[in-house]
């Protein structure tokens, strides 16, 4: 599956390369992402399917520090490439990048101990396996807060070019910098959770203090701009800073307590996960640009938003969960 995906991705890249209308650029884009998300996909199950208990816990904090930092470097890798040699060159680039990925992959990937043969009842199987992972209302709530959260650093993502470079008249290259110490944080946060769960800690309870953290981070952040417009940006930017990099804090342990309840639909149950994190992400983003009003208000208040709602899914999906996983050991 993974193979395939890059085999996908890089033709569709190395076409982009040359392609010459808007339409041929868009539908290209469309089979370009199809190939990455059927790359995406076996991430998830490969851990759950070669490590479990705290490991498996760790090898999601690993995946997930270079998942959420990613999408916060990528925009300024690309403006980098674009000044180097216009648009194509980006492609360019991508496709230089999936020859290589797909050599390692087939090198070094572990091959599956077993396979089966796909037949016709495989979409059937396969719709089965999905109507499964939404019915476990258990580990629905883990799912929709890091849905959620993902999506509160969307609508940063989306406002935040403006916030700065408009509001508090931040250069580009002064951008890039305060842009990075999000993903300081967010690395400095994936550590604690490296270091917590090595040491016996519950996923839970670290993401317990990764919610804690970013509602607190985005409520002060709204409070600030609802009491001074526009608030001094060294007040700003530690609340930003603590939002953003609480998915160090959270990605890894919410994939961790979700994947826990599948077993057999491991491949299933990521591909959820992964389709719910992008289409609310995508949504709140969205909606963001919708409801630009030329203030900071916007930013910081679908970021809170987005919290909230992720906060009000998981108690009413899986608290009842939580509460057992309090009660329980983490092996």
């Amino acid at each position: 599956m993974a193979l395939v995906g890059l085999s996908i991705y890089f033709a569709a890249v190395a076409t982009l390369t040359m392609v010459q209308s808007v339409e041929g650029l868009l539908n290209l884009r469309a089979v370009q992402a199809f190939g990455a998300g059927m790359t995406v996909v076996i991430v998830g199950a490969m851990v759950r399917d070669y490590y479990s208990g705290r490991q498996a816990a760790q090898m999601f904090a690993l995946i997930g520090i270079i998942l959420m930092i990613v999408p916060l470097i990528a925009p300024m890798v690309g403006s980098l490439l674009q000044e180097l040699g216009g648009w194509r060159f980006i492609f360019g680039f991508l496709a230089a990048y999936s020859f290589v990925l797909f050599i390692l992959v087939f090198t070094f990937l572990p091959r599956p101990k077993q396979t089966g043969k796909i037949g016709m009842d495989i979409f059937g199987l396969v719709a089965g396996r999905f109507a499964r992972v939404l019915k476990t209302r258990a580990a629905m709530g883990y799912l929709f807060f890091q849905a959620f959260s993902f999506a509160s650093m969307f609508a940063f993502l989306t406002e935040s070019s403006f916030v700065y470079q408009k509001l508090y008249h931040v250069t580009p290259r002064e951008y890039a910098w305060v842009f990075a110490l999000n993903i300081l944080t967010m690395a400095s946060f994936n550590r604690i959770t490296a270091w917590r769960l090595k040491t016996g800690a519950h996923p839970q309870s670290i993401l317990k203090w990764g919610i804690i953290v970013q509602f607190a981070a985005n409520l002060t952040m709204v409070l600030l701009v609802l009491l001074l417009g526009l608030p001094p940006m060294w007040a700003l930017v530690p609340c930003v800073m603590f939002s953003v990099g609480t998915q160090g804090l959270v990605g890894a342990n919410t994939q961790a307590c979700f994947m826990t309840y599948f077993k057999q639909e491991s491949g299933s149950a990521n591909a959820v996960l992964g389709v719910f994190q992008s289409i609310i992400g995508a949504s709140v983003g969205l909606l963001a640009t919708r409801l630009h009003n030329g203030s900071a208000l916007v930013m910081a208040g679908m970021m809170l938003a987005s919290t909230v709602c992720g906060i009000v899914l998981l108690w009413l999906c899986s608290h009842q969960a939580w509460k057992e996983n309090n009660k329980s050991e983490y092996v």
